[in-house]
């Protein structure tokens, strides 16, 4: 029999396919269970994937449970999840010398609310987005930088307006001393002062950067910094032949009346023949804003994916700084090339800042591609205003042998020895409120766009702490006697700031 069988080769080929059928089936379910393991770097499994729960049930699975998704997922690095193609073999996750194959090439299909913040699970689980498209997604993160983010924005903002007193006037040719840049003559013009400066509408930027504890982004620690430029206000102005007289008013301390400085003294005062004068007046107010904070956020809601509730709490530094400088020169000519220059120059300087602990709340939605946040804060703190004033009174003498003798005296005008401004620290508060709105390029890249408004209750502008009264004894160097003026007390008010915001954020 043995031999016949020998000499009949289809009776061998039925027996050995009846005998691998079976083993094809065994190796066939084996595969099948193996669809469900875990990631092979540990990742936590995926998602609402019955298929794979049934076939671990039928076939089961070598691999090894699968990791909490708090648990160490990934060495220290980037995403190793890179290739040019997807797989849902197993045998493909493997490799030694290649990056491994994605675990499925539909995002979907391995979104995990376990090791994701709830912007991207609402992107990925939006019914719009097309569920087998990577879309520039990582879905897994590494331990350290995939817990990273950052924003930029770019602010359009206001800030407090400021008053000005007068600080130039001017008058015709035709006015005669003492009347010259008087306030209140029927002649006088103010040139600058007298006004209301708006602290408009102006550009900044704002850099925040943070780190999230969790990858549900439950507790983060962050720092944020923002900047608005420079807002300023000038004026200048060169006239000859005092046509016409450029001043800088005052009031006289010993009478209370209203006088001006033409030719600051030491210099003569103004004669009968004004073609002999050339002067020259210039002034510039500007103001900075910044700020600093430094934030660490808890998340107080349990059970929802698309809505937080962020206690915070941490450091506010707020920083605001006023300079104001005005000058006016004079310059006499009696025979040419022999000349006098005298100039009096005025500058004060303010710089508040502030130092508190902050605390508020942060509320935020997430819906699709969008989300909506509310936030409130407040410091509670000091601010130190650091007030500085200068004056000086310089004169040139130029002879016809061209020789230059130079002098330098303390005092200008309204900024005299009497009033050098001081530093004091007091109690204060500031606030922030803050809506912002975004939108999903991609999970990890949104645009926005938002409302800030920041309060600071005790600040000292600049133009708040020119006293106008003068001892006119004081000028071009002369000796301090009563009445002491212009004198120092500081005036603090409240500041605010407030404008629309537009930026992006990348978590990566």
């Amino acid at each position: 029999m043995f031999e016949n069988l020998m000499k009949q080769p289809k009776s061998w080929g039925v027996i050995l396919c009846c005998a691998v059928v079976p083993l094809g089936m065994q190796t066939l379910s084996a595969e099948i269970g193996l669809t469900s393991q875990p990631e092979p770097l540990g990742y936590p499994g995926s998602i609402d994937d019955p298929a794979d729960t049934l076939a671990e049930e039928e076939a089961g699975s070598i691999w090894a449970p699968p990791k909490r998704a708090d648990d160490l997922q990934v060495p220290a690095g980037f995403d190793p999840v890179r290739s040019n193609g997807f797989s849902e073999n197993p045998r493909d996750l493997l490799t030694c010398f290649k990056e491994p194959a994605p675990a499925s090439h539909c995002d979907r299909n391995i979104v995990d609310r376990h090791w994701m913040g709830p912007g991207e699970l609402a992107y990925h689980m939006a019914p719009n987005h097309k569920p087998c498209t990577r879309d520039h997604t990582r879905v897994f993160r590494t331990e350290f930088p995939g817990r990273l983010w950052f924003s930029t924005e770019y602010l359009v903002w206001a800030t407090t307006a400021q008053a000005i007193p007068p600080l130039i006037t001017s008058s015709p040719i035709s006015t005669t001393p003492p009347a010259i840049g008087v306030i209140g003559q029927p002649a006088t013009s103010i040139l600058f002062g007298n006004t209301i400066f708006d602290g408009p509408m102006r550009s900044g930027a704002r850099l925040t950067a943070g780190f999230w504890f969790t990858p549900q982004q439950e507790r983060s620690v962050e720092a944020s910094w923002f900047g608005l430029a420079i807002a300023k206000k000038s004026f200048r102005l060169s006239t000859t032949g005092g046509n016409p007289y450029l001043a800088r008013p005052y009031v006289d301390a010993n009478t209370g009346q209203q006088a001006a400085v033409v030719i600051p003294e030491p210099g003569p005062q103004p004669s009968t023949n004004p073609s002999l004068l050339d002067q020259t007046a210039d002034a510039l107010l500007n103001s900075q804003f910044g700020s600093v904070d430094v934030l660490y956020r808890y998340n107080t809601t349990n059970g929802e994916d698309f809505h937080r509730r962020y206690w915070v709490g941490g450091f506010r530094y707020l920083m605001l700084e006023d300079q104001l400088a005005v000058n006016l020169s004079s310059s006499i000519s009696a025979v040419a090339p022999s000349f006098d220059t005298y100039t009096a120059s005025d500058s004060f300087r303010t710089l508040n800042q502030f130092y508190g602990g902050e605390f508020g709340v942060i509320e935020k939605w997430w819906r699709e591609r969008w989300s909506l946040q509310v936030l409130g804060k407040v410091a509670l703190g000091a601010t130190t205003v650091t007030t500085r004033i200068n004056g000086s009174t310089t004169t040139t003498q130029t002879t016809g042998a061209g020789t230059t003798t130079t002098g330098t005296y303390p005092g200008g005008v309204l900024a005299q020895r009497t009033n050098p401004g001081n530093e004091q620290s007091l109690f204060a508060a500031a606030g922030e409120f803050g809506v912002t709105a975004d939108y999903a390029i991609w999970s990890q890249f949104r645009l926005s766009v938002g409302y800030s408004l920041i309060y600071w209750t005790t600040v000292g502008r600049v133009t708040d702490q020119i006293d106008p009264s003068v001892n006119p004894t004081q000028f071009g160097g002369g000796p301090i006697s009563a009445p002491f003026k212009p004198s120092f007390n500081l005036s603090t008010t409240g500041f605010w700031a407030q404008g629309v915001n537009a930026g992006l954020e990348y978590q990566f």
